[in-house]
């Protein structure tokens, strides 16, 4: 009896003890880990949060990069802290493709880390040179079927979504496309503009001025739904392919067993922050897509990511040289 009553007491205990440990978080700084270099896309994501969050939180949020794999280096840390929220990542859509691309996983991307938030997605387009006899994604398709050998098509980087899209995109289209991977969008659309490469499969945020100059000609957005800054672009999925949907995307996730209150305080502010006007202005000027809220839905997200990139992977036998 005195047993049962003490495991009844120890029990209560631990139950009050766990909201007064998530109300009293947080109580130190808190760490953005970045798996990119400074200046990238998804070290933008972090600094852009770092702020606003550490203002919301009342705590340090201090934004440390740390290169390689893709961002699997960064990562890993995340995975590997201590589970109480004061270690974050950035992660990018190479988090759901690494498992297909990589023998050997430092960590599982679905079970070894919490989905925190989405910070938005950014639909890739497919773009053509404006002396490639192609108005529209039909046209490029056939002159593709008539073209012995097959068209270069460019990508920011090998095991990108970019590639993943283009990958898919010539399966289905069922025409031969040969993968041109460079080293950033940088150098990759110096040569779609140049004219050194065709196609190429490009960011909203890298392609759109190039488009909207006349330099470049863009055919289909890879999404699901249009880029709201580029409307009049039909989709994939619009243009004969039902189904489509690939973008880059960028979200927050800390360790796996991190307290649920924790994970929703997270979730909230950083909500919170992608809905001031700071962040709007980013949103419409980079043509993000914010479609998903909670961190379930995110999470329900990285899985199904996973998933999809795998089976491209797979079936289109993509391979990191």
């Amino acid at each position: 009896m005195k047993a049962r009553v003490a495991f009844l007491a120890l029990f209560a205990s631990a139950m009050l003890a766990a909201p007064c440990a998530a109300q009293s978080w947080p109580a130190k700084p808190i760490r953005i880990m970045v798996g990119f270099s400074p200046g990238g896309a998804a070290d933008l994501v972090g600094r852009l949060l770092q702020n606003p969050l550490s203002a919301a939180l009342g705590q340090p949020v201090v934004v440390e990069n740390k290169t390689g794999a893709s961002g699997l280096i960064a990562t890993t840390d995340v995975a590997r802290a201590t589970p109480d929220g004061y270690t974050i990542g950035v992660i990018v859509s190479t988090h759901a493709s690494s498992p297909a691309l990589m023998p050997k996983m430092p960590f599982d991307p679905v079970r070894d880390v919490a989905a925190v938030a989405l910070v938005g997605k950014i639909p890739l387009v497919i773009g053509v040179h404006p002396a490639v006899n192609a108005q529209t994604l039909s046209e490029f398709i056939a002159l593709a079927k008539s073209t012995p050998g097959g068209l270069n098509y460019a990508t920011a980087g090998a095991g990108l979504a970019h590639h993943f899209a283009g990958e898919l995109f010539k399966r289905q289209a069922s025409i031969e496309l040969i993968h041109t991977p460079y080293r950033g969008a940088g150098p990759m659309m110096n040569d779609m503009v140049g004219g050194q490469v065709p196609m190429g499969v490009a960011a909203v945020p890298s392609i759109r001025t190039f488009v909207e100059a006349g330099r470049l000609r863009a055919l289909a957005v890879t999404s699901a739904r249009r880029a709201p800054n580029m409307a009049t672009i039909p989709t994939i999925a619009e243009s004969g392919f039902p189904g489509f949907d690939i973008s880059e995307w960028y979200g927050i996730v800390t360790t796996a067993g991190t307290p649920a209150a924790v994970i929703e305080r997270l979730n909230k502010e950083i909500n919170t922050i992608m809905a001031s006007p700071e962040m709007i202005k980013w949103v419409e000027q980079n043509g993000v897509v914010r479609d998903m809220t909670t961190a379930k839905e995110f999470g329900d997200f990285i899985r199904s990511e996973v998933d999809k990139l795998g089976k491209i992977a797979r079936d289109a036998n993509i391979k990191l040289e």
